[in-house]
């Protein structure tokens, strides 16, 4: 029940990071930076396949990204690591110090990233 749960939780964020820029398209407010993460295809390419390995992975535990703004925020986040704008160490800290206590998975996306 416990990872049925948690699948069903990862499901719905990965639903809501893909889905939000789409959905957010339509209003005059977009970040110019989400929209740059989704139109980079080997990024976009990279981050399902991320996401596939997350969902197979029974130890990793879902990092609570519960709004749109986070959503975002890790988004480009993600994607300023996978483009080098930012180091690997300086995304760790900041994930760690936003999300406390979710070192694996942190060390998880940080394995997988180019």
């Amino acid at each position: 029940m416990n990872t049925r749960f948690r699948k069903a939780s990862l499901a719905a964020l990965t639903a809501l990071v893909l889905a939000l820029p789409l959905v957010q398209g339509c209003a005059s407010s977009q970040d110019p930076r989400v929209e740059a993460a989704v139109a980079d295809e080997p990024f976009y390419d990279w981050f399902n396949k991320l996401v596939s390995q997350i969902e197979a992975d029974p130890k990793y535990k879902r990092i609570p990204i519960d709004t749109k703004p986070e959503s975002n925020e890790f988004l480009v986040l993600l994607h300023d690591t996978y483009r080098h704008k930012i180091t690997k160490q300086e995304f760790v800290q900041r994930v760690n110090t936003q999300y406390p206590g979710h070192d694996y998975e942190t060390s998880f996306i940080v394995s997988r990233l180019p």
